[in-house]
């Protein structure tokens, strides 16, 4: 299952990205790379909690189905990606 191993592998960048673009309304970046905040903040703000809940919800259900073994996923990707998206739920429905 090396398809879900990049996925969440790509969630957890989009993850950070969506940590940079919420870290962005605190702390002014006036100057410091403003091509790069035009790529963070729409992949952090728009792709990041999507494609977080989704990679979650399938990794879970083929954990669960027993398709794949937690030895064939990186785990502490996986939890952290389970931590974000909690801080994503706080974060967009608050």
């Amino acid at each position: 299952m090396g398809r879900s191993r990049f996925l969440l592998k790509l969630a957890f960048i989009c993850n950070l990205c969506f940590l940079i673009a919420e870290a962005s309304y605190y702390i002014k970046f006036e100057g410091q790379a403003p091509e790069l905040l035009k790529l963070i903040l729409p992949v952090g703000m728009i792709l990041a909690f999507p494609l977080n809940l989704l990679v979650l919800l399938i990794t879970t259900i083929v954990l669960w189905r027993r398709k794949i073994t937690w030895a064939e996923l990186p785990p502490y990707v996986f939890i952290v990606n389970v931590i974000i998206l909690l801080v994503q739920f706080y974060f967009l429905f608050r």
